[in-house]
């Protein structure tokens, strides 16, 4: 049995992690045509007890937290952030080291993904007699 079916296009992720001290910023080396997508944040496993950090997005001069961790209360934050860090850049804040983890993806997916639906559907109507 053969299908007609055009084949779905090949999606290709990349893991991205960075151990950042407090009052460093993260350091992102984004290939060509990619958005930063960041996952999560967490202490570091061997934060000291009590001590805590804020994780910044910085943009166009001004930062917004997106996560505040402390060790014994909250220690890890999922995050559902796309980044491009020509525009952005991710910081640091108070006395805890956190690692901060995601992946690559194209900044084009979405569109690619609104491309096909339209083809899916068409395909699975019921021709008309």
């Amino acid at each position: 049995i053969s299908s007609s079916a055009a084949p779905s296009p090949r999606i290709v992720m990349s893991f991205w992690g960075s151990k950042v001290a407090p009052g460093a910023y993260a350091k992102v080396e984004t290939p060509a045509g990619e958005l930063l997508h960041l996952s999560q944040a967490c202490l570091d496993p061997a934060t000291p007890s009590g001590l805590a950090a804020k994780v910044l997005v910085e943009q166009k001069g001004t930062s917004y937290a997106v996560a505040v961790l402390k060790e014994g209360g909250v220690e890890c934050c999922a995050l559902d952030l796309f980044l491009d860090p020509k525009e952005t850049k991710l910081k640091v804040t108070g006395k805890a080291t956190v690692h901060l983890t995601g992946y690559f993806e194209a900044e084009d997916m979405d569109e690619e993904e609104d491309e096909q639906e339209p083809a899916a559907k068409s395909a699975s109507k019921s021709p008309v007699a």
